[in-house]
């Protein structure tokens, strides 16, 4: 009556109904409140939930020996090993994964863990000082994986037989000799064995480095004065994997992402199982209900009825 011309407000009011105004506004409230309570997320009534972490005990043994810095791959053999291993490690789902670094000699890097971003970590810092004695010996690596495999089954409360796997990364370079011993004991140890081959077969130099890492405009030479070149030598990784599989890491391509599938066709083994009380999902209920309302708010009319 202040703002409007009370002649225009009575013929714009005409037919419309007050009451079912009324109507809708409370249903369309009512449905509001009821669609806010469903995304509130209600529940109740618990019911126990079993959760299993299952998987495979994983231990990567990767080469850090002096001629896993050639630059055939980009921008290093080492450093392109390790950027695969972390991709794998986000493809992995569940395993127990370790660190075994070797040379001419070898270390426990990483116990198994379930951590992956503290493997990461254990990663990132391995290079070609851990060590002290150079060269590419196979013997020190799986004999330390098989130490790191007894070691991890003593140390579990349940004598569980668990599927195990040893990853070489590595150019192959192998001073170790025969490897047929090795492979004997891996597989008395009950070990399946993949290895991954990085570099080029053409062969390349290696270069020097100092104190603080940092690269030297020099190259490794032998005793004569020749520069000395590394070369990726498959015969060796591909006798040691025996038919399992093997990966080339080269220019052209190849990668461990795909690695976890060949994992997930092995048998699992459960590592951890907890039970715990979960609350039962109740939105549906007050979201029907507020589909409802809105519906029947939509329904009615504004209209009055009309008498002949």
């Amino acid at each position: 009556q202040q703002l409007g011309d009370p002649v225009l407000i009575q013929q714009l009011s005409v037919g419309i109904s007050p009451r079912r105004r009324r109507w809708k506004a409370v249903l369309y409230i009512f449905g509001f409140a009821a669609m806010c309570f469903a995304l509130a997320g209600p529940r109740f009534g618990t019911k126990l939930k079993e959760i299993k972490r299952e998987g495979v005990d994983l231990m990567i043994a990767l080469d850090v020996s002096n001629s896993m810095m050639a630059e055939d791959v980009s921008p290093n053999r080492l450093t392109r090993a390790k950027f695969e291993v972390a991709k794998m490690l986000e493809k992995l789902k569940g395993d127990r994964v370790g660190l075994v670094a070797f040379a001419g000699d070898a270390f426990l890097q990483c116990p198994f863990t379930l951590d992956y971003s503290a493997m990461r970590l254990f990663l990132d810092i391995t290079d070609p000082s851990l060590i002290a004695t150079q060269g590419t010996d196979y013997e020190y690596a799986i004999k330390n994986v098989i130490q790191a495999f007894e070691t991890d089954a003593n140390a579990q409360s349940k004598k569980q037989k668990r599927t195990r796997v040893l990853l070489v990364i590595s150019d192959g370079e192998n001073h170790a000799g025969d490897l047929s011993g090795l492979k004997a004991a891996a597989k008395e140890a009950g070990i399946t064995i993949f290895t991954a081959g990085i570099g080029e077969t053409e062969g390349s130099p290696i270069p020097i480095y100092n104190d603080k890492g940092e690269k030297l405009d020099q190259y490794k030479t032998d005793k004569n004065g020749q520069t000395v070149s590394s070369k990726l030598e498959e015969s060796s990784l591909k006798s040691l994997a025996e038919g399992n599989g093997y990966i080339r890491l080269g220019r052209s391509g190849g990668t461990l992402e795909s690695f976890p599938e060949v994992l997930s066709r092995l048998e699992k083994s459960t590592f951890a199982a907890s039970r715990y009380a979960a609350y039962e999902e109740k939105f549906m209920y007050p979201l029907f209900l507020a589909l409802l309302l809105l519906m029947s708010e939509w329904i009615i009319g504004e209209s009055a009825r009309r008498t002949r």
